[in-house]
Formats: structure tokens, sequence, C-alpha cells
């Protein structure tokens, strides 16, 4: 009976402790709840920060890729356009007659001679 009697005080006061914060209060008190609440906040606050400069690191990658692209297109354009004019070219002096262009080159050897 004094066992029981002794183990029921200690268990009244671990039990009661856990509410106080006092005696046996390392068990589970409000300010060691509180301090990890507070320390995986901050942590997850720190990790939310990182994530975020990682973030915007992969939005300036995918913005120089946008310049880049943009600038393959024009690169691209320019290319067609070139080609365009070269086969316009070329469509224009196969319609010069071959006794005119044989005259101009006699013409413009003569003159370098």
């Amino acid at each position: 009976m004094k066992k029981l009697l002794v183990l029921l005080v200690l268990a009244s006061l671990a039990l009661s402790s856990c509410a106080t914060g006092r005696f046996l209060g390392f068990l589970a008190t409000n300010d060691y709840v509180d301090a990890k609440v507070k320390t995986l906040a901050d942590q997850q606050a720190a990790e939310i920060e990182q994530l975020k400069s990682q973030i915007a690191a992969n939005q300036a990658v995918v913005d120089q890729a946008k310049a880049a692209i943009e600038q393959v297109s024009k690169v691209q354009k320019t290319v067609d356009d070139l080609q365009a004019l070269a086969k316009l070219a070329e469509d224009k002096i196969n319609s010069i007659p071959k006794d005119v262009i044989k005259q101009i080159a006699d013409i413009l050897q003569a003159s370098l001679n």
C-alpha cells in the first residue's frame, strides 16, 4: 500500500508538472513546445528563403534562354531574307542573255588591262 501511495504521488507530480512547468516539467512544458515550434518555424523560413532565391536564379536562366531564342529567331529571319535576295539576284542574272554577259565581261577585262 505504501508503494502504491508513493507511485500515486510521483505520478501526480509528473502529470501536474506537464501543465505547470515545474519539477518534472522537462517532459513537455509550454516553453519547451514553444521553443521547438519557433525552431521549426525558423528552419522553414530559412528553407523558404532559399527556395525563393533558387526560383529567382531559375527565372534569370529562363529569361536568358528566352533572349537567346529570340536572337536565334532574328538570325534565322535574316538568313531567310538573304537567301530570298540571292535567289532573286540569281533569277535576274539568268534572265540576262548570254551575249550581253559576254560583252560585259569583255569590257571589264579590257578595262583591267
